[in-house]
C-alpha cells in the first residue's frame, strides 16, 4: 500500500505518531545560467539590477518558502525549523553567469526536511528569474536536486562521487602496460571505468599526457596529470585538484578482483567526516589508498604532504583521520604487477570465478 493512499484508495497524509523525535538536516542546490550581458551587473559576488540585489532577495524569498512548505506541498507535515541557511556563488565560465545556491534546513522531530530546502532552494531560483527578466529571458534554471539528507534512518551524501581509475604506471615489471592487461574481455582499465560508472556520476582514467593515445583506452574521459609522475599521489591529486568539492572512488588498474560485490562494502560505509574511507590490511597493517573513497578534506592533507616531499599515499593516509574497513575477501586488494602474477590471476578469474 502506498504511503499517501489508505485503504479505500483514498489520499493521506503519512501518520508519524510512533516516529521518534531526532536531528535532521537536508541540503539542496540549484543552479542558474544566465547569458554574457548579465556580466556587467556583477560586482562583490552579487547582481545589482534596478529591481535591487538579486541574490539577497532571494534568500529572502527561499528562507520564506521553507517556512511554508506544508501550505504549497501536499502532505507534507508542519514542523518546526530550528535552521534555514542559504550559500550563494556567483562565478563567469565561458561567457556564462553562473549562480549556485544551496539551501541547508535543520529540525529535530519525527520527519525529515528535505522538501522544505528543495522547496527553499528552488523558490529562490525563481527569485532570480523574477529579478532578472527584464533584462533577458534567456536565463536557465537546471540542476535542482537534493544534495544531503542525514537524520532518521536514511542519509544522502553531501558530495557527488566521482571515479578514478589509476593508469598513469609505468608497468616496468610488467613489460606491458597493466591498464590493458585482459581478463574480462576487454582492457582492465575499461572494465574498471565501467564498474565504476555504475556507481560514479562521473568517471575518469588518470593517466600521463598522451598516454592512451592509439589504444582502445584513447576515447575514456581522462585526467592527465598535472604534476611529474611520481607513482599514484600524482594522479590522486590532479583529481582532487580538479574537482575539489566531489567525493573520489580511486581504484588502480592493477586490481584484478574488483567488482561490484567487493566494492560494495566501501561504497556502503564511507564516511563524509573523515580525509577517507578504505579496506585496510590487517595482515599488514596499513590503510589501501588505491581501493579508497576520498572527499573534500583530502585535497589539503594531500598538499601539504606533498610539499613536505611524501609521495607514499599511504604515509598520507597513516597520519590522516580514516575510516577503515576489513575488506569482503583477503584477495580483494590484491594487485598484479609481474607476467608470473597475471597468469596466475588469470588463471584464477577465468576458471575459478573467485
Amino acid at each position: 500500500m502506498l504511503s499517501h493512499i489508505d485503504e479505500n484508495w483514498q489520499p493521506q497524509m503519512v501518520d508519524i505518531s510512533d516516529k521518534p523525535a531526532s536531528d535532521r538536516r537536508a541540503v539542496a542546490e540549484a543552479i542558474i545560467e544566465l547569458p554574457p550581458l548579465f556580466k556587467t551587473y556583477v560586482g562583490r559576488g552579487e547582481l545589482f539590477l534596478k529591481k535591487g540585489q538579486v541574490l539577497q532577495t532571494a534568500v529572502i524569498a527561499g528562507t520564506m518558502a521553507v517556512k511554508k512548505t506544508a501550505e504549497a506541498i501536499p502532505f507534507c507535515h508542519p514542523i518546526p525549523i530550528s535552521s534555514c541557511q542559504f550559500q550563494t556563488q556567483l562565478s563567469i565560465r565561458d561567457d556564462t553567469v553562473q549562480i549556485r545556491l544551496q539551501c541547508e534546513v535543520k529540525t529535530r522531530g519525527p520527519t525529515g526536511v528535505e522538501m522544505e530546502s528543495l522547496h527553499g532552494v528552488t523558490v529562490a531560483a525563481l527569485t532570480v528569474y523574477d529579478m532578472c527578466k527584464s533584462v533577458s529571458h534567456q536565463i536557465v534554471i537546471r540542476e535542482v536536486r537534493l544534495l544531503a539528507k542525514s537524520g532518521g534512518q536514511k542519509t544522502l551524501s553531501q558530495h557527488p562521487l566521482y571515479g578514478l581509475v589509476l593508469t598513469g604506471g609505468k608497468s616496468q615489471r610488467m613489460g606491458r602496460d597493466k591498464a590493458l592487461l585482459d581478463y574480462y574481455g576487454q582492457p582492465h582499465a575499461q572494465y574498471l571505468y565501467n564498474l565504476l560508472a555504475d556507481h560514479c556520476e562521473r568517471v575518469f582514467l588518470s593517466a600521463r599526457p598522451g598516454q592512451w593515445q592509439g589504444t582502445p583506452l584513447a576515447d575514456l574521459p581522462t585526467l592527465v596529470d598535472v604534476l611529474p609522475s611520481e607513482g599514484p599521489i600524482s594522479g590522486i591529486l590532479t583529481a582532487l585538484r580538479a574537482h575539489p568539492q566531489v567525493n573520489w572512488l580511486v581504484v588502480a588498474c592493477d586490481l584484478p578482483y574488483l567488482n561490484d560485490q567487493t566494492l560494495a562494502p566501501l561504497l556502503q560505509q564511507y564516511r563524509e567526516d573523515v580525509v577517507a574511507t578504505c579496506y585496510y590490511h590487517p595482515q599488514d597493517g596499513f590503510p589501501e589508498p588505491l581501493c579508497a573513497i576520498y572527499t573534500p578534506r583530502a585535497l589539503a592533507v594531500f598538499e601539504a604532504a606533498y610539499g613536505e616531499g611524501i609521495r607514499c599515499p599511504v604515509r598520507v593516509l597513516q597520519r590522516s583521520r580514516c575510516h577503515l574497513i576489513t575488506p569482503p575477501q583477503p584477495i580483494t586488494t590484491a594487485n598484479v604487477n609481474t607476467p608470473e602474477e597475471y597468469k596466475k590471476v588469470l588463471h584464477h578469474v577465468r576458471c575459478q570465478r573467485f
